[in-house]
């Protein structure tokens, strides 16, 4: 099996502003292809609220990350973190499994947990590690 079953996608990368399409010296579209479109792919669907896509027909897209916004944190939350970001990258089935997942907090700023994944994708030919940090509370 190739990195081309990974697919290939518009290159998308981070601004002050937000997320933004990359654009090449030439003024030409990015793309980002293989194991970097997995994880761009899977970055994506966890900051994705579920249902957001769904007027594009989309319904199950995304992740439930957001229902826990303003919930503290504690192990009850850090369980469903969990549950809820397998629940979201397992629908993906380019992925074979989640080999690792953790959650790290950080003690001058609870608000913050990464999410730190190892996933194997179908082709089997390397893993691919993600960090996506999550926000309990909504900057102000």
């Amino acid at each position: 099996m190739s990195q081309e079953q990974l697919g290939k996608d518009i290159k998308l990368v981070e601004k002050e502003e937000g997320i933004d399409i990359a654009i090449t010296p030439y003024g030409d579209l990015d793309v980002v292809s293989g194991d970097f479109n997995l994880g761009q792919s899977l970055i994506n669907k966890l900051r994705t609220s579920r249902g957001e896509l769904g007027n594009l027909g989309h319904r199950i897209y995304g992740s439930r990350l957001h229902e826990l916004i303003g919930e503290p944190n504690n192990e009850r939350t850090k369980e469903l973190i969990r549950s809820y970001v397998r629940e979201a990258l397992l629908q993906d089935p380019r992925i074979r499994e989640i080999t690792y997942l953790s959650l790290e907090t950080y003690k001058d700023n609870l608000n913050r947990i990464d999410i730190k994944a190892t996933i194997t994708p179908i082709t089997g030919t390397s893993l691919l590690n993600i960090v996506f940090p999550f926000y309990l509370e909504v900057a102000s």
